[in-house]
């Protein structure tokens, strides 16, 4: 039987329904159309790959409880955004609140690496300070058959992910290299920062003097009333 993108999403919304959790954490996948975002979503969720390769309209969103080392149990609400510019206005939207996210580019096309700059520009100045990212290369089951396609180094990757402090993995949505351990390291780096929190806040005496983003932005509007 064939199942698209809204089946796999709605049905594992109703399993988790029930479930108890510890902490709730709202994560954000962007990056341009077509780099596989609702795929490795499908593949995180349900352990399949979508039949389906329409574009997602605006935005979709899916959750899944995930047992981290220490922290207990998280409900991580997964928002999956339109890559394409005339959603823009509305995704942007969705970023606010957002403490986890994935940039996610096509490691077989180069363009899509380039636009990473402008998606990790527009997330920092509208997610929540502290918001832990990881830079997300996806489509690795097309360079294990033909290392000729690959378009964006794993060298050059590394490295701007390293200079704006992010997480890096390369994944394939089909095969589902790498995916389980993108979130769970991403919900433990979000709990573990979250912790410090407190700390900061009592040695300094004032919570708005506290940047703990792990780029420091100048002229950045700090918002203090997260939901999460």
């Amino acid at each position: 039987m064939s199942i698209n993108n809204n089946q796999i999403l709605n049905t594992y919304e109703n399993l988790e329904i029930e479930t108890k959790y510890d902490h709730l954490y709202k994560i954000i996948l962007i990056g341009d159309s077509s780099v596989g975002k609702t795929a490795l979503l499908c593949k995180y969720l349900r352990g399949v790959f979508p039949s389906s390769s329409l574009p997602t309209v605006a935005t979709e969103f899916a959750t899944k409880i995930i047992q981290i080392k220490e922290g207990g149990a998280i409900k991580a609400q997964i928002w999956d955004t339109a890559g394409e510019e005339k959603y823009k206005s509305i995704t942007y939207h969705h970023y606010k609140k957002s403490v986890g996210a994935l940039i996610i580019y096509d490691i077989t096309k180069k363009s899509t690496f380039d636009n990473v700059q402008n998606w990790y520009n527009d997330l920092i100045y509208k997610a929540e300070i502290g918001c832990i990212i990881a830079l997300i290369g996806n489509k690795l089951d097309l360079i294990e058959k033909n290392e000729r396609l690959r378009e964006v180094s794993k060298e050059e990757a590394q490295s701007f992910a390293k200079d704006n402090n992010m997480l890096f993995y390369e994944t394939s949505a089909l095969n589902g290299n790498n995916i389980s351990d993108i979130f769970e390291e991403l919900m433990q780096r979000i709990y573990t920062e979250k912790r410090k929190i407190p700390y900061i806040n009592n040695a300094s005496g004032n919570r708005n003097n506290i940047n703990i983003r792990w780029k420091i932005e100048k002229n950045l509007n700090v918002n203090n009333d997260c939901e999460c």
